[in-house]
């Protein structure tokens, strides 16, 4: 698991003072606004520093101590921030996607091992988990089964444990 994850990216320049516009890759842009330190790579290299910060729409506003103009400001456009997981305050039961992806999925009532989490998509109403079964389909594709991530079907998420589900009749 990587220390940093990947959390935005400014998109413009959004005052002459050098505010940048950021657009939130997280589930809410209000997660972003606890963070005094942005990362400009996934090895933590580079930093900028939070002077202010707050959400705005589908967004956040954010000025960094290191960029102190328009122009300064146009030039960190496209640039990808990340974030320390470990500065992440995360509530009980929460976890990054890509803490999870790679966990082996199993059945919550007989224990079963349906496969290992391949993906993690959101279809506008909740999170879809693709489970990767072991079995080729066709083309020599291998078989991936999607679950809803609702109570009815995903039972429990543990880092050391794995992921149990409840599917239907059929689902794997």
């Amino acid at each position: 698991m990587s220390e940093y994850i990947e959390a935005g990216k400014i998109t413009s320049a959004h005052s002459f003072r050098g505010e940048v516009k950021i657009q939130s890759w997280c589930d809410a842009p209000e997660f972003l606004t606890q963070f005094g330190i942005f990362y400009l790579g996934g090895s933590g290299a580079g930093f900028l520093t939070v002077e202010k910060i707050r959400a705005a729409n589908n967004s956040v506003i954010a000025s960094f101590k290191e960029i102190g103009s328009e122009e300064e400001a146009f030039g960190f456009k496209g640039r990808v921030l990340y974030i320390k997981k470990e500065d992440a305050d995360l509530a009980d039961g929460t976890y990054f996607i890509s803490d999870i992806i790679g966990l082996p999925v199993f059945d919550c009532g007989t224990g079963a091992r349906y496969g290992v989490l391949a993906d993690v998509f959101f279809n506008g109403a909740n999170d879809i988990y693709v489970v990767r079964t072991g079995a080729v389909g066709k083309n020599n594709k291998p078989v991936e089964v999607m679950v809803p991530n609702v109570a009815a079907f995903v039972k429990k998420v543990s880092l050391e444990d794995g992921i149990f589900v409840a599917p239907i009749e059929g689902m794997f």
